[in-house]
């Protein structure tokens, strides 16, 4: 059975240009990212230690933890350095209208 999901409204398109980043006050908390007109989400705490990962500085495609210094590719939630091992969950995301909505996996990753 597919994991159980529950659609989320982000927000519209132009409150989300390239380069920036949205948190989600979702349980998971969940990040999501325009990276050069691409939408991605990922879970929005650290996988190595609790850390609101949207907290921290986003650069390109990877976003480094303020807590510990992890970073991890936002696009796909891999882990690029330690000491953070644990790839991230990642969410589908769909533009509906000028509207950006996330498909939010509810339950343990």
């Amino acid at each position: 059975m597919p994991p159980a999901t529950h659609r989320v409204r982000a927000c519209a398109t132009h409150e989300l240009p390239p380069g920036t980043v949205r948190r989600l006050r979702t349980m998971p908390p969940v990040a999501v990212f325009n990276v050069a007109g691409r939408l991605y989400a990922i879970d929005d705490v650290c996988s190595h230690a609790y850390a609101i990962l949207s907290e921290g500085h986003f650069d390109g495609t990877s976003l480094e933890c303020p807590m510990h210094m992890s970073r991890f590719d936002v696009r796909n939630g891999e882990p690029l350095c330690p000491p953070a091992t644990e790839p991230l969950r990642t969410h589908q995301v769909e533009v509906t209208g000028n509207e950006i909505v996330v498909h939010v996996e509810v339950g343990n990753g």
